[in-house]
């Protein structure tokens, strides 16, 4: 995939004048170093704020309340690159209220993966007595992490209902271990799982059948991609949210350059190539990596721009205009920049290339309006929040010029400069999009499955198990078992006569003395069957003192030895 050095684009387009003019607007400040910003996906008008410190806040209407959400700070180690770093409510949490989180324990700094639910009375209150940590196939409840940095940190559902776990190297300068490029590491790797177990589930989750390297030897079953280092921030365009189910990662990179990955919808196995590459450059090579080929970043841009990339959302509302829909937005938390990237896909291939680099940084109020960005998030309509770390605070970006945002999956259609979208459940695709085929399954349920799926039908043949999609040759679908094995095959013919004892390997060969021969070798004009008789006996010796046989009936015997019939011997005899 093509990149896009940032640095070159600012030169040609430092404002955003090719399209709405954009500002950000405050929506509550008191926060504690914010790190995550999450849309509470059963009440439009409430959004989650993760602190770092161990606490999940609740904004509703836009004020701050006094009571969390859930306060875990007992449990944490924080500060740093530790804490509380993640959340992600699952696909069914309206009706299961469960949700997950990934924090750095206290006192050892190791990564741990806990389910929680929801309180059965107050919708805005976790039950802190649910907990109940995932077990990793070392038999722990926790991640080993070998340094304090590079912890990773999001967690997100992806398209397909499975949890999506990006995980860092482990820390250190340049993977020391080489643990990204490590397969029976899960460190510096996507982890994918699927978490809708039941509650008794001793580790907590499976292992998707579909996962790249599920059942194979030496490689840890759960890692989806190879590769990273330090992901802090992840997004999933979300169908749900119109979009094409697409996985972006913005992984923070060591001296020199920082990147944004782009992973298509069901783009399993991937390796981004840490600690061998670092963006698209050459890095530490003294060790191979893992696999070939390694996947070039969407975007990159080196420390002359800035030194910590935060992702990132890819926009699908509406209030910002259909200029910035489908764009991602991303920022650095060192240079205090938030910029926006066109992603242009390819609908064959369903690969990336980056459109034009816009920085936005300008309209919305400067470097110290927009602060050390910590993360971005989707409210229910689609719209962009921010978070600025230092300050505290949680903003949102607005077009001030148009009017309320109509909401999310986006209208009117995006795609009418390229001769129309097709609008397919609840969401806007191209005409060559997988859930647009057959323009006439436009508000058409999902056939095939059942109500478990809280996502799209992705393809109109795919199945609903377990809460996800399939397609229908997957093992889960439902495929009737294998019938009996075949039976065995039949037992040699029996050795033909002539004494050979191996099966004939040409149909046409005859066996002669024991062994096949070509019909037309020198010995296979003889009659197959028994060997030949043996030859007689030589005749007896003549008279005249010979002790050897005859050589030629003429020869005479003289003095004990055969002479021809012209010797002189002979005529004297």
């Amino acid at each position: 995939m093509r990149t896009v050095l940032l640095s070159t684009v600012l030169l040609l387009f430092g404002a955003s004048s090719a399209v709405a003019q954009i500002s950000s607007q405050l929506v509550t400040g008191g926060l504690s170093f914010p790190v995550a910003v999450v849309q509470d996906p059963t009440q439009a008008n409430v959004q989650f704020v993760v602190e770092q410190g161990g606490k999940i806040r609740v904004v509703r209407n836009g004020a701050l309340e006094p009571s969390d959400f859930l306060d875990i700070s007992p449990l944490v180690s924080s500060g740093g690159e530790r804490g509380l770093l993640g959340l992600a409510f699952a696909p069914d949490y309206a009706t299961s209220r469960r949700f997950f989180v990934n924090y750095t324990r206290e006192p050892d700094g190791h990564t741990v993966i806990s389910r929680y639910l929801r309180s059965a009375g107050d919708p805005r209150r976790a039950d802190p007595a649910t907990r109940f940590d995932l077990r990793w196939p070392d038999g722990n409840t926790f991640i080993f992490q070998p340094f304090a940095n590079h912890n990773g940190g999001d967690l997100q559902f992806g398209s397909d209902g499975y949890l999506y776990i990006p995980l860092g190297d482990g820390g250190g300068g340049n993977d020391p271990d080489h643990r990204a490029q490590n397969p029976g590491e899960l460190l510096g790797k996507m982890l994918r799982i699927n978490v809708a177990v039941p509650d008794a589930d001793f580790e907590g989750y499976d292992v998707p059948a579909d996962n790249p390297f599920a059942g194979l030897f030496g490689v840890r079953h759960e890692i989806w991609a190879f590769g990273l280092r330090n992901p802090f921030r992840v997004t999933v365009d979300a169908i749900s949210r119109g979009g094409n189910g697409a996985i972006v990662i913005a992984d923070v990179g060591q001296n020199a350059w920082e990147e944004v990955n782009y992973e298509p919808f069901g783009a399993r196995g991937r390796n981004y190539g840490w600690r061998n590459r670092e963006g698209a450059h050459d890095n530490v090579t003294t060790l191979p990596p893992a696999y070939l080929p390694l996947t070039d970043p969407l975007v990159e841009y080196s420390h002359a721009v800035g030194n910590v990339i935060t992702g990132g959302v890819v926009y699908r509302g509406t209030g910002l205009g259909v200029g910035l829909w489908g764009r991602y937005f991303y920022a650095d938390f060192g240079s205090r920049h938030i910029w926006s990237v066109g992603v242009n896909v390819n609908p064959v291939t369903r690969e990336a290339v980056s459109g034009v680099v816009i920085d936005h940084t300008g309209s919305l109020g400067g470097a110290d309006v927009v602060g050390h960005v910590s993360s971005f998030g989707l409210g229910a309509n689609c719209e962009v929040f921010f978070l600025s770390y230092v300050a505290g605070e949680l903003r949102q970006i607005v077009n001030l010029s148009s009017g309320a945002p109509a909401g999310c999956p986006t209208s009117p259609d995006p795609y009418l400069s390229a001769g129309g979208g097709v609008f397919v459940a609840g969401a806007w695709f191209t005409r060559d999009h997988p859930m647009a085929a057959g323009a006439g399954l436009a508000g058409v349920p999902p056939t095939g499955g059942s109500t478990s799926c809280f996502t799209p039908q992705p393809v109109s043949t795919w199945l609903c198990i377990g809460g996800g999609w399939i397609p229908p040759d997957h093992p889960l679908a439902g495929a009737p078992p294998p019938g009996p094995p075949p039976p065995p095959p039949p037992p040699p013919p029996p050795p033909p006569a002539g004494g050979c004892t191996t099966v004939q390997p040409v149909s046409t060969w005859v066996c002669i003395g024991g062994g096949w021969v070509p019909p037309d070798h020198p010995l296979a004009g003889l009659p197959p069957g028994p060997p030949p008789p043996p030859p007689p006996p030589p005749p007896p010796l003549p008279t005249g003192g010979c002790t050897t046989i005859q050589p030629v009936s003429t020869w005479l015997c003289i003095g004990g030895g055969w002479v021809p019939p012209d010797h002189p011997l002979a005529r004297g005899g």
